[in-house]
C-alpha cells in the first residue's frame, strides 16, 4: 500500500492539512497489529507522542526508520520523541537530513 501523499493537499473550498498520524505495524491492511505510534505534526516538526506494542517492547531502529521515510515523504524537517530509561526521561530530536535547508550564504561588501 504505497500512495503519494502530501501534508497540505486542496479539495474544492477545503484545505486538508496533516496534523495528526496514527501508525499502525501490521503486514496487511485489515489483519491484527502489532505496534500501535500516535503521532502529531507542528510546522515541519513531527512529534511522536506514544508508541505501545503487543509484547510492551521499545520502538525498534528498523520501525523508526519506517516512520522517519514517513516523515521525509510529507517534507518534516525533523522527528522528536520523550524517551523514559531507568525513570530518567530524556527527550531526542532527529533531523531528516534530506530534507534540510542549506543555510543562506552571507555575502561581505
Amino acid at each position: 500500500m504505497r500512495k503519494s501523499i502530501t501534508k497540505i493537499t486542496q479539495i474544492d473550498d477545503w484545505i486538508f492539512e496533516i496534523k495528526m498520524v496514527k501508525a499502525i505495524k501490521v503486514k496487511n491492511h485489515g489483519d491484527p497489529y502489532s505496534a500501535v505510534a500516535s503521532l502529531t505534526a507542528n510546522g515541519d516538526q513531527m512529534y511522536i507522542d506514544s508508541h505501545l506494542s503487543a509484547n510492551n517492547e521499545d520502538l525498534q531502529k528498523d520501525d523508526f526508520m519506517a516512520i522517519y521515510k514517513f516523515c521525509q515523504s510529507i517534507g518534516m524537517q525533523n522527528i522528536s520523541y520523550d524517551r523514559i530509561k531507568n525513570g530518567l526521561k530524556s527527550t531526542r530530536n532527529v533531523d531528516i537530513v534530506e530534507n534540510q535547508h542549506p543555510a543562506p550564504k552571507l555575502r561581505v561588501c
